[in-house]
């Protein structure tokens, strides 16, 4: 299928780069205890266990599930700036042409649980007679992309990501027809696994997005930045930087393509993120 414009920037992460980055900083906080206090300390050891995906595969197909999607979303309203997903325990072919399609746009059960906040059971075929009954071209695509990958029913659930303003959709799915079987213990074991998941995935993502939203400016770059999160006019950044107005406006458009958003308004509420001290 063809992408659409606007589409999210996406950034995948694995279990293999949450590894390296907590044994990175386990190493960097070792040394440091060690230069301070005098104490040898073993590099690259942590107090948590290490965590195996693998597990929480085996985990959801005693439960029924085939599959966990995880999903980390960069947000302004409705629309996803930039999606960071986990490769494992849900296939890329299904993921990738998700977001780059925008499917999630048209998707009622992303729609229902963003509108909710609760978990919510889903099956296919209720998204097939909906994508048939109003013809939806991106509803069709999902229900096909579903058929094709055997996703027949599920659960979604969205996560709380406060710190970095982030929107955590987990989405299980099964090879399982219908919903009758997703009882309340079913959600809960799903629920068990998606919640064991996100708390080793949300510290190496805060981490990650904190870096990536700490990108460098030039200076007048980011003195325009400033002046635009204050509500100043193109004239008035202009005046007060004593440059041209022309140069205000390519510095504008410069920006709102590396911030990804696409337009002043967007790209002053991500300004203001990046600014908060």
């Amino acid at each position: 299928m063809t992408y659409a414009d606007g589409a999210p920037r996406v950034e995948w992460f694995s279990q293999a780069d949450i590894a390296a980055a907590a044994a990175y900083s386990n190493e960097y906080q070792a040394i440091e205890r060690d230069f301070f206090t005098g104490i040898q300390i073993a590099p690259g050891k942590s107090d948590l266990a290490p965590f195996d995906f693998a597990q929480c595969h085996a985990r959801l197909r005693q439960i029924g599930f085939s599959t966990l999607g995880y999903g980390a979303y960069e947000m302004i309203g409705r629309r996803i700036l930039c999606a960071h997903l986990l490769r494992e325990l849900a296939p890329a072919t299904f993921m990738q042409p998700y977001i780059e399609g925008m499917l999630y746009e048209n998707d009622p059960r992303f729609a229902q649980v963003r509108q909710s906040g609760f978990p919510v059971a889903w099956r296919l075929d209720e998204i097939e007679a909906a994508a048939q009954g109003s013809g939806d071209r991106k509803v069709l695509a999902l229900a096909g992309h579903l058929r094709a990958h055997a996703m027949n029913s599920g659960v979604i659930f969205s996560l709380s990501a406060p710190r970095l303003d982030l929107r955590v959709a987990v989405n299980v799915t099964s090879e399982t027809h219908g919903t009758e079987w997703i009882d309340d213990r079913v959600i809960g074991g799903a629920l068990s696994v998606s919640l064991a998941v996100h708390r080793v995935a949300l510290p190496f993502l805060e981490a990650r997005i904190a870096r990536m939203r700490g990108f460098a400016l030039g200076d007048e770059q980011q003195q325009v930045l400033e002046r635009l999160v204050h509500g100043l006019s193109d004239q008035e950044i202009a005046s007060a930087l004593r440059t041209s107005l022309h140069k205000v406006g390519h510095h504008i458009r410069s920006l709102e393509k590396l911030f990804n958003v696409q337009n002043r308004a967007q790209l002053a509420y991500l300004a203001a993120r990046r600014l908060q001290p």
